[in-house]
């Protein structure tokens, strides 16, 4: 399940705005969605990076929907990316480099547990998978350490 949609980043980014960002052609007249769709990717695997350890990924399913927070996260990233990728290096929106920074200690702060998504798992979950422990054999077994009583 994605952590924004689309129309999540229409309310953000103006529609032409949205428009000259997701294409390199100058003369476009339409959103170009793998760009936009790479930018929100991009987004979530950060996300996901803060969080993982700590919360059951990726976050939401059908019957509980992505926490609110975490769509406004995703949508300032996704933001971000889109303006970064234009190659002439301009400087970028205050707003836009604001948010960024914002939402990157939101993350820091969900991760060390400052602060909640509302997802009652909050506590840290183990990674799936075995763990393999390679150990010398012992020196002192139980039956060596009865003879010192």
């Amino acid at each position: 399940m994605r952590y924004c949609t689309l129309a999540d980043l229409q309310l953000s980014i103006p529609g032409q705005t949205l428009i000259w960002l997701s294409n390199d052609d100058e003369d476009a007249t339409a959103i170009k969605e793998e760009v936009v769709g790479e930018a929100v990717r991009q987004a979530e695997e950060l996300i996901d990076a803060y969080l993982r350890g700590r919360y059951n990924l990726p976050l939401g399913s059908s019957s509980d929907p992505v926490p609110s927070v975490i769509k406004d996260i995703t949508v300032n990233l996704a933001r971000y990316w889109l303006y970064t990728r234009r190659p002439e290096g301009a400087d970028l929106p205050e707003a836009v480099t604001r948010t960024y920074k914002s939402s990157v200690h939101l993350l820091e702060s969900i991760r060390g547990g400052k602060l909640t998504i509302g997802i009652p798992t909050g506590e840290a979950v183990p990674e799936p998978g075995e763990i393999k422990v390679r150990a010398k054999a012992r020196r002192f077994t139980s039956s060596m350490l009865d003879q010192y009583k």
